[in-house]
């Protein structure tokens, strides 16, 4: 993407925020129909999107291989029917769960609440305790995975991204180069201090890199080759 202007930034920024407004008065619109129809305490609603997007942050336009904040934490509200067991926290009617999360769970979830066997999402976990607030310590979900596999095509380099993001922490490892992103989400939230070598990080690194190394055993590895720029 060529350099922008300032202006050309603003405008852009505009037109993406304006994009979402778009979108929440579409859903808005849905769950006025839902009320209207008198099926909104039988119908789960999951509000959730692909990708994030950069908007400027790390200096980046467009979503690109990077693992980091604006991209990989999209939004995933949920309105569902049944029993809140944990305290409404705030002045809204919502809770906010800070367990890692990842998409995947989704099949799972819906499955869980209509009823229905999943036995091709299995490595999917249904969210319903966390939405509900039953979720008992052994079942909160500890970290989320992402991988990504893309050709030259795509930024000038071939990459194998690997990625593992608790709570608190976030690794990504390029299987290729064995180069990685290290950060502490804690101290350093907007991710501009990258830990992957710093000595005094080496047991958060460790302990990352075996969680990057729990996926399933039955996980495509080596993944096929990516077809075009993707």
């Amino acid at each position: 993407m060529p350099a922008q202007t300032d202006a050309q930034l603003r405008e852009l920024i505009a037109n993406y925020y304006g994009m979402i407004s778009l979108v929440d008065h579409q859903v808005g619109r849905l769950m006025a129909v839902l009320e209207q129809t008198g099926l909104a305490d039988d119908t789960v609603v999951i509000f959730t999107a692909d990708h994030g997007d950069w908007l400027g942050d790390h200096g980046l336009v467009l979503k690109g291989p990077m693992f980091y904040e604006g991209l990989l934490r999209v939004p995933l509200i949920v309105r569902a029917p049944g029993p809140v067991t944990e305290p409404i926290a705030g002045p809204v009617a919502g809770r906010v769960v800070p367990d890692p999360v990842s998409t995947i769970d989704l099949a799972a979830t819906l499955g869980d609440y209509a009823g229905v066997a999943m036995p091709d999402a299995r490595h999917s976990r249904s969210l319903r305790p966390l939405i509900e607030g039953a979720a008992g310590a052994a079942e909160r979900p500890d970290h989320a995975l992402t991988e990504w596999r893309l050709g030259p095509q795509r930024c000038g380099v071939a990459l194998d991204l690997r990625g593992v993001r608790t709570r608190h922490a976030k690794l990504t490892l390029d299987a290729f180069s064995g180069a990685g992103e290290l950060y502490d989400l804690r101290d350093d939230p907007h991710e501009t201090v990258n830990r992957f070598d710093d000595p005094a990080f080496a047991g958060l690194r460790a302990e990352l890199m075996d969680r990057l190394a729990s996926r399933p055993d039955d996980r495509m590895d080596p993944l096929p080759l990516p077809v075009g720029p993707a």
